[in-house]
Parts: structure tokens; C-alpha cells; sequence
């Protein structure tokens, strides 16, 4: 009976150490992966356009960087320009951040990484990092894109956070 109850210590001391392992491989020091989506089409360009292009920008923050990629399909042209800008749904705004645009009508506009310990800059003017994450988290930017048809810019979305976790 003695060794019996000294099993069964054992093994308990084992599934509550093997518990504790398994706990402290998704503690709060894990990087933390937040995702933001901006859904674009022509109805959300200020003012609205009656086009069927459509498309989707992706943003995925992992520590202090931002990656990226915006993806379309349908536009009117090739894309000549894409930009992250301020402005709240229904207001336009300047560039807050340029995408180097690839010229396609449909696939990938643009892809790339944005790290927020540097100032982001739209080329005159910049912004820290930490407010640009603030507009984000906030809702208080948009993606578009932008064809020799559309300079003004084609299809819109607004960037909201979708998803946060602590693994990928």
C-alpha cells in the first residue's frame, strides 16, 4: 500500500512538472502576432466608383514590424500606385506610407515589411512608428489603389484589426 501511494506521488509530481512545461511554452513572452484587414473595392473611394475591381490588403504585426501584402483583381489598369493613408472611413487623407506598386490588374500590388522603430515617412513629411500603430489599432487609415483610369485612386479599404494572439 506504501509503495503504491509513492506511485501515484510520482506521478502526480510528474503530470502537474509536465503541466508547468507545457504552460510556460505560451506564456506572455511568445511574440505577439496582430492582424489588420482592409477589404477594397471602388464603393468605399471617396467619392465612390462603380467599378468591379476588388481587393484585399493583409497586415500582420509581429513585434515591431508590420508586413504586408495587397493583392487585387479586376482593375480597370495596371496599378500605377498604392499607398497606406490617413483618414477615417468616408474622409480622404494624405500618404502616410508608399507601397512600391507592381503594374498588375489582378495579383500581387505590392508586399514588403514596415518596421516601426523607424520614423515612417511618405517622402516629406513622417510620423514615429508607435503612431502609426495607434492609427491602425484605431481604425484611422486606408489602404487604396491607384490605375492610369482612376488616379485619384480605383478601390479603398479601410485597415481594421481583425485577430490578435500570442503564437502564430
Amino acid at each position: 500500500m506504501h509503495t503504491q501511494l509513492k506511485l501515484v506521488s510520482a506521478a502526480l509530481a510528474a503530470l502537474i512538472a509536465a503541466a508547468a512545461v507545457v504552460a510556460c511554452q505560451s506564456d506572455s513572452t511568445s511574440p505577439r502576432s496582430t492582424t489588420y484587414v482592409a477589404q477594397l473595392n471602388g464603393a468605399n473611394e471617396v467619392p465612390s466608383l462603380a467599378v468591379g475591381a476588388t481587393g484585399t490588403a493583409t497586415f500582420t504585426l509581429t513585434g515591431r514590424t508590420i508586413s504586408y501584402v495587397v493583392t487585387v483583381n479586376g482593375l480597370s489598369g495596371p496599378a500605377v500606385a498604392s499607398h497606406i493613408h490617413f483618414g477615417a472611413a468616408g474622409t480622404n487623407g494624405n500618404i502616410a506610407y508608399p507601397f512600391t506598386a507592381a503594374a498588375v490588374a489582378s495579383g500581387q500590388v505590392a508586399s514588403g515589411t514596415i518596421d516601426l522603430n523607424q520614423p515612417i515617412s511618405n517622402g516629406t513629411t513622417s510620423i514615429s512608428g508607435d503612431s502609426l500603430l495607434t492609427l491602425f489599432n484605431n481604425g484611422l487609415v486606408y489602404t487604396n489603389v491607384h490605375t492610369g483610369t482612376n488616379q485619384a485612386g480605383e478601390i479603398r479599404g479601410q485597415i481594421l484589426r481583425v485577430q490578435s494572439s500570442n503564437t502564430y
